[in-house]
This record gives C-alpha cells, sequence and structure tokens, in this order.
C-alpha cells in the first residue's frame, strides 16, 4: 500500500513538472514573437492621366476690313450679335463714288452709242481703219472704268463671309477708314477648340482622338467632354512646347473665347502601383531597396526587394515592382526583426 502511494505521489509530481515546462516554452515563444504592425499591398488598375492648363479659343475667326478709302457712315452691328452669311455689316459714305459711278457710266453710253453709229459707216468703207480702231479702244476703256467704279461703291458696303458671332468690333460711325485694318472680327463658336502646350516629353503620347475632360472655372467648374481634333509638328522655340488643340460641341455658347481651364487627358496606359509609407523602406550595404513582408502561415518576417518610384509628398512612396497582390508589408516594428524574425500582426 505503501508503495502504491508513492508510485501515485511520483506520477504527480511529473504531471506538475511537465505543466510547468510547457507553461515556460509557451511563454518563451509568446515573448519572442515581435509584434509588428502591417499594410495589405492592394493594387488598382486604372487609366492613366495627363493635366495641362488650356485657353478657349473659337474655331475659326475672320478679321473684315474695308478695301478702299473712306468714312464710316453706319455701323449695323454690336459686339456679341450674331450674324448669318451674306448680311450687312457697316457701310462707307458713298457719296463721291456714286458720283465718279455716273460719271464712268455716262461715258460709257457715250462711247458705246459712238461705236453704233460709226461701225456702221466703217463697214460702207467711208471711216478709216485707223479712226474704228480708236472708236474700239474708247468703248473698252470706258467699260473698264465702269467696272473701276462699280467695285469701289460695292466696296462701300460690308458683308459677312460666314454665319457667326462679331467678337470684335473697332469701327463707329465718322471713323475714317484704311484699307486692310480689321475694324470686325466674325468669330464661330459652335464648337471651340482648347488650346494647350504640351512638352516635348510627352507630345509623343498625344494621339489624335484622345478623350478629353476640361473644367472651366469660370462657368462654375463645369465639366466638358472634348477630343484631341489637332497635333502641332513644329515646338515653341522659346517653351520647347507643342501646340494640341481638343474640339468641343459649345452648346448655349457657354465657352467663350479666352476663358482659362484644367484639362486632363486620358492616356491608353494603365498603372498599378502600391503606395506604402516611406519609412517602411530599407536598404542594404548594396543599396537594395527592400521591405519585410509577414508569411502569414508560419507567422515570420521574409524580406522582399521592392523598385521604389515617385514621391507624392504625403509621407509615402511609390513601389513600381517588387509587392504581389495581397503581400503584409511591415509598416511599424520593422526596426527590431530581420529574416525569419517571429512576428505577431498587432491589428
Amino acid at each position: 500500500m505503501r508503495n502504491i502511494f508513492r508510485l501515485l505521489l511520483l506520477c504527480t509530481v511529473l504531471m506538475a513538472l511537465s505543466r510547468c515546462k510547457k507553461a515556460d516554452e509557451t511563454g518563451l515563444k509568446t515573448e519572442s514573437s515581435i509584434p509588428v504592425k502591417v499594410l495589405a499591398v492592394t493594387y488598382s488598375i486604372q487609366d492613366a492621366t495627363d493635366s495641362y492648363v488650356g485657353t478657349v479659343e473659337e474655331s475659326q475667326a475672320v478679321p473684315l476690313s474695308f478695301l478702299t478709302t473712306g468714312t464710316a457712315d453706319k455701323v449695323l452691328v454690336d459686339e456679341g450679335q450674331r450674324v448669318k452669311k451674306g448680311q450687312m455689316l457697316a457701310t462707307l459714305n458713298n457719296f463721291s463714288y456714286r458720283n465718279a459711278y455716273d460719271i464712268a457710266d455716262a461715258k460709257e453710253k457715250q462711247a458705246q452709242d459712238a461705236y453704233n453709229r460709226l461701225s456702221a459707216v466703217y463697214k460702207n468703207g467711208s471711216l478709216p481703219e485707223v479712226k474704228m480702231v480708236e472708236i474700239e479702244t474708247a468703248l473698252q476703256q470706258a467699260r473698264s472704268t465702269v467696272m473701276l467704279a462699280k467695285k469701289n461703291l460695292e466696296d462701300c458696303s460690308m458683308y459677312s463671309p460666314i454665319s457667326g458671332v462679331v467678337g470684335r468690333r473697332t469701327i463707329e460711325p465718322g471713323m475714317n477708314v484704311i484699307p486692310g485694318s480689321a475694324v470686325l472680327t466674325i468669330v464661330q463658336i459652335d464648337k471651340v477648340f482648347v488650346k494647350i502646350p504640351v512638352p516635348e516629353n510627352e507630345i509623343d503620347a498625344i494621339k489624335i482622338g484622345q478623350v478629353s475632360t476640361v473644367k472651366v472655372a469660370a462657368l462654375n467648374n463645369e465639366v466638358f467632354a472634348g477630343k484631341i481634333e489637332q497635333k502641332g509638328v513644329m515646338a515653341n522655340p522659346l517653351s520647347h512646347t507643342y501646340e494640341v488643340k481638343i474640339a468641343i460641341l459649345n452648346r448655349n455658347d457657354q465657352l467663350r473665347p479666352g476663358m482659362v481651364c484644367d484639362v486632363v487627358i486620358a492616356r491608353n496606359a494603365k498603372t498599378n502601383a502600391v503606395f506604402i509609407p516611406q519609412q517602411a523602406i530599407q536598404a542594404d550595404n548594396k543599396e537594395n531597396k527592400f521591405v519585410y513582408v509577414v508569411d502569414t502561415v508560419k507567422n515570420i518576417a521574409r524580406r522582399k526587394n521592392v523598385c521604389p518610384g515617385n514621391l507624392p509628398g504625403n509621407g509615402t512612396i511609390e513601389i513600381t515592382s517588387g509587392l504581389e497582390q495581397g503581400d503584409r508589408v511591415i509598416t511599424e516594428g520593422y526596426q527590431k526583426i530581420s529574416e525569419n524574425s517571429s512576428v505577431n500582426i498587432i491589428r
């Protein structure tokens, strides 16, 4: 009986020692696991875009000027007024040109009458040929003078060559007009262009037909859709930029030449970069950049080499390669770990 009691006591002591050993091992394991915080890598694929500042301009502008000297008599349109093709816009005082035309017309009729009467005499042989040549020449000169006087008279009236809007008016009644000096400008704004300067290192990515969005601050940041219609081939020698024009249908004439706007052009390329805290990146003695990620199966740290990219300026850095979807990048506690260190993720 005493032996049985001793045997039971020995078993009890051994079991207690075994439990203490397991507790110690468990405690050792917990103490050796380093607490860390992680960031899960999630890639989002989006359209890449380029941003520019542009200016709205008319699709066509026609400066108009009188072809003859004179004094402005009437100006029939104002700036902003819509006009139709062939509509009269302004006139000059045509008193002198009217009289010149009347004189030329009378001389033509006189020359024509002389030609009609003397032609019959010439056919009968009673008029020398040289005299008939003089009469024919006088008639031709009279006709030319009439045509010139008529042209000067017609040039006293200005008509619109296109349908559009009066964009600029620099003439008032009573002003002296010089030939070739623009006094009115007719613009077409049913379709407008947004002109943007594109740097030479980006012009190759610009393609005709690319979709663009235009935000106009003057219209409460209203957004318009357009497409690239023109792409310059000669660079500005000072800014080294190329001129690109985006066509927009201007419904209700909201967009007006001179408005400044923000332009975003969508490129066909895609981006799948991810951003992590800048301090999570480390470098070895060979200047290789790396981060620590958590092996969630074994709960240990693994080193991964990465390629850093842009710095957006908010404490993060772009990683262009090296990380995969679902990686847990260690962002806090990385100072205490190394390859294969046991870690414990703190949520």
